[in-house]
């Protein structure tokens, strides 16, 4: 099974030609979309996917990610054997939030004639390959690319954390981890007490809300609007709260 995640969107033919590369070295292969609605450029975004979806696929899936701003420059493709499965993609900080998953890294050698679309040269024949056992075009290394995260700190009432990700909805959604906030009932920021409560629809259409989501880490939320607009808040931002 090969996932194939991108910031390609849904007009052009981009994602397309990449199914048809796969298909071409493994016919047998099952594809499966999972988003291609990254933001632009964003390597955070991907990266939560990563995280997100790892869990949820048979072990030994081909996780192909294509978000590669810096496509046609010096920067490495790389495939990373997961507890799970495989990523194949940009050495870029896609697996950030899975660093402690990476059980070994490999170069990918394949050349591509063109700089611009290394998605379907080089990417996605790795992906097809990687599927069906082949590792021959791959070069043991021992490093990949990882940018900076605040891992979640706690201080009596105080937890120092980051913003990961906000999502579709305007949720925005912390590092901060379940067994972090267990018993806490409200959480303040920027000088707001923000009730916490089980899920959405306990809120009034409006209310400004935390909760433990499904990925089991704590979010901001407003029931039918937007924390992000509410709160300013985006990717990378650190945070203080003060729970209670």
């Amino acid at each position: 099974m090969i996932t194939v995640t991108t910031d390609f969107g849904y007009q052009d033919h981009y994602v397309g030609v990449m199914k048809g590369v796969i298909l071409g070295i493994n016919p047998r292969a099952t594809i499966v979309d999972v988003t291609h609605g990254v933001r632009r450029h964003d390597v955070r975004h991907a990266s939560y996917v990563l995280r997100a979806i790892l869990d949820y696929f048979p072990e030994g899936t081909v996780h192909l990610f294509v978000v590669d701003p810096g496509v046609g420059t010096d920067r490495r493709g790389i495939v990373a054997e997961l507890d799970r499965g495989f990523f194949v993609g940009p050495d870029n900080g896609i697996l950030t939030l899975v660093k402690s998953r990476v059980k070994r890294v490999y170069l990918i050698t394949l050349q591509a004639g063109n700089p611009t679309f290394h998605g379907r040269d080089i990417f996605a024949p790795t992906a097809a390959r990687v599927d069906m056992g082949d590792f021959s075009h791959l070069e043991r290394i021992d490093d990949f690319l990882a940018y900076d995260v605040l891992e979640p700190q706690r201080d009596g009432d105080i937890i120092r954390a980051e913003i990961l990700h906000v999502d579709h909805f305007g949720n925005v959604i912390t590092n901060i981890p379940r067994d972090m906030v267990n018993s806490v009932q409200y959480v303040e920021l920027h000088g707001m007490k923000i009730r916490r409560v089980r899920t959405y629809g306990e809120a009034e259409v409006g209310e400004l809300i935390t909760l433990v989501n499904s990925e089991d880490l704590l979010e901001f939320a407003v029931n039918q609007g937007s924390a992000e607009k509410r709160l300013n808040l985006m990717p990378g931002d650190r945070i203080e709260i003060k729970i209670g």
